[in-house]
Formats: structure tokens, sequence, C-alpha cells
């Protein structure tokens, strides 16, 4: 009848004398390995901007903002919505733009604090006809390093490394396509428009 009772009471005992099998956090923060599959931090010597992290993304934790008035695209990761499921960096296009960190610990009572959001900035390029954006600077760079000698067949990529040795001034917008729009850094859809226009 009372080995029962001896049997808790041992147990008691073993207990009062071992460690502690969890760990003393908060008092004491866990500090995860590396290889842990935490929130997505970005690399902004590596990001290109392209937003391809956004369009993967299924929790739809990351905004596309296109600043038009300062020439900025901002990426902006909000970590509240973040599954940490690495999408983004799985299709990120340069593979070393965002990357999952060993963070995880998100313990806030206010969503709209700094450290819920990750951010990153990239020049853009206007289209010189219309003044739509084309795409981000670093994208064009990356594209036209990709391409190699092919790039040079493009006027926009060559503008681009022409931009990397001089100022170059762009033009003002105008409200006809012409053909010296050939020659200009614009969007494929204006491109197009003067393309067919000089055939026609």
């Amino acid at each position: 009848m009372f080995l029962p009772k001896i049997r808790e009471v041992m147990e008691a005992l073993r207990s009062l004398f071992t460690p502690a099998y969890t760990s003393k956090y908060p008092a004491k923060p866990y500090i995860a390995p590396d290889e842990y599959r935490g929130f997505p931090k970005y690399y902004e010597e590596e990001c290109v901007g392209c937003g391809t992290c956004a369009q993967v993304c299924p929790t739809d934790a990351i905004d596309i903002i296109d600043d038009v008035k300062n020439g900025k695209r901002i990426l902006k990761i909000n970590y509240a919505s973040c599954s940490q499921c690495g999408q983004c960096e799985e299709k990120c296009i340069t593979g070393e733009g965002i990357k999952l960190s060993n963070h995880y610990s998100l313990s806030t009572p206010d969503l709209t604090a700094p450290e819920v959001f990750e951010t990153v900035e990239k020049d853009i390029v206007f289209c010189e006809a219309c003044g739509d954006v084309i795409a981000c600077r670093a994208h064009l760079l990356f594209v036209k390093e990709r391409l190699g000698a092919k790039a040079y067949a493009h006027p926009n990529f060559l503008i681009e490394t022409q931009r990397q040795f001089a100022e170059i001034e762009p033009s003002s917008i105008k409200d006809k396509i012409r053909r010296e729009d050939l020659i200009k850094e614009v969007c494929p859809v204006c491109r197009h428009k003067t393309v067919v226009n000089d055939e026609f």
C-alpha cells in the first residue's frame, strides 16, 4: 500500500538534485545553432532588388515599395507574418541576396517596432521615354554581368556600363516616341513602340 508513495518520494528527491532540462529563457536567451532556419535577412551587397523573394513568399510577408520621388525601391520583410519557410532564400536569383538567419524569437507587444521589420533599399532606373520604372540598377548590372559580351547588344546594358565610368544626363520625357529613343534607356513597352515606328 505504501510502495507507490515511496516511489513518488524517491522521484521527487531525484528531480530535486538533478539539473533542469529546460533553458532559463528569457533570463538567459537561447542561441540557436548556425544551421537553424529562422527569420530571413537581406544582404545589401548581394541583393539586386529584383523582387523575386516577394513574389514567392506564401504569406505575403515581403512588400515591394517603389519610392518614385526619391528613386528608391524598398524591399520590406514583416517578421510578424513570416513563416520561416525558406522560399525567399531558395528562389533568390543571386543565391546570396537573402538568407535565413538563426534568429527566431519575436517577443514584442508592438508590431510596428523596428525589430519586426527588415528592409533593404536599391536605386531605381526609370524609362527615359515614358518615365515608368524599368528595374533596379543593381538588377540590370547583374543581368549584364551574366550575359557577358552579349549585353553590349542592348542599349540599356550599354548605358548602365557607361554610368559606371561617367555621369550621363538623362533625357527629358517626350510625348511622342522617336527613332532616337532606340539608343536610350527605355522600358520594354517603349522599346517595342520605337522599333515598330522605325520599321513602319
